[in-house]
């Protein structure tokens, strides 16, 4: 770990991140829309145990890239607030969950080498221990939903049956699960799970014959809001920097100023953002 922290360095490699997850998420759904057409053709085939299998993966697939929605905008929130980690010694309430959240999936998303130095200057920063508890998620301040995202388990047959149920109809294929009665209760008992299950609109495939190859489209970034659908609370983003922050430059001849926010995303989009993952049912 680095011996002193540098603002300059962790800004660079947020803002690295940011790239690379926008990169995994558009890899990920272009590899997801090519499998579920291979799907839709297992079920046009009655092949429908290979897709059940088949399909687990498309679910945690899905699973991977919501959280690395989530952790994309964890990551812009604290470049839009970069003032409360360069002139506050000890980590800011208002940022402490984005905090938590990046340096716990760090230790989990292989993919992203560089969660691994944003870890090293916030351990810098705050202290080994701050590290070492968001690791544990001691005090649960890291995103629930990043922690079940991130989980390796089996999916329950619920779902895999409502991803099968949503592929057929994307594909116009005649299919349903023969368990209804199971599904049924799955719905009653289970309303959390629905909240697993991303729509399959027209942003991701067209509702065309299987003979057709879906089309996968950029996704505005407020589309990709609203389609993480959450109904955890993300940290609140108060309207005004620490002051000492802006006047950070001047007094000093030291780094950048935390409020040139030169090329970063605009704080009342942001916020707006965090807004609608919240109001999502």
């Amino acid at each position: 770990m680095p011996s002193s922290f540098s603002g300059v360095r962790l800004k660079v490699q947020l803002k690295l991140t940011v790239n690379r997850l926008k990169m995994l998420q558009a890899k990920k759904k272009s590899l997801n829309n090519k499998i579920r057409k291979e799907l839709a053709l297992l079920l046009e085939a009655g092949k429908e145990e290979s897709a059940k299998i088949r399909v687990e993966r498309v679910i945690m697939e899905d699973f991977h890239t919501e959280a690395l929605e989530i952790l994309e905008l964890y990551c812009e929130l604290l470049l839009s607030r970069f003032g409360y980690i360069e002139q506050i010694n000890q980590c800011d309430p208002a940022i402490i969950e984005a905090v938590h959240t990046i340096i716990y999936a760090g230790m989990r998303i292989s993919e992203v080498k560089e969660f691994l130095a944003i870890r090293d200057q916030f351990a810098a920063k705050y202290g080994r221990e701050f590290v070492v508890s968001a690791l544990d998620n001691r005090d649960n301040t890291v995103n629930p939903r990043i922690i079940h995202k991130l989980q390796v388990h089996t999916p329950e047959p619920f779902l895999v049956n409502q991803y099968l149920s949503d592929i057929a109809k994307a594909y116009n294929v005649n299919w349903k699960p023969d368990d209804e009665s199971l599904t049924s209760d799955m719905i009653s008992n289970s309303e959390d799970l629905l909240q697993d299950v991303p729509a399959l609109s027209s942003t991701q495939v067209n509702k065309s014959p299987i003979s057709d190859v879906p089309q996968g489209s950029n996704s505005q970034e407020n589309d990709k809001a609203e389609e993480l659908g959450t109904h955890h609370d993300f940290p609140q983003t108060p309207v005004d920097n620490p002051k000492s922050s802006s006047t950070s430059s001047s007094n000093s001849g030291g780094p950048k100023s935390a409020n040139d926010n030169s090329g970063l995303p605009d704080l009342d989009e942001l916020t707006r953002r965090f807004e609608a993952l919240k109001k999502r049912k």
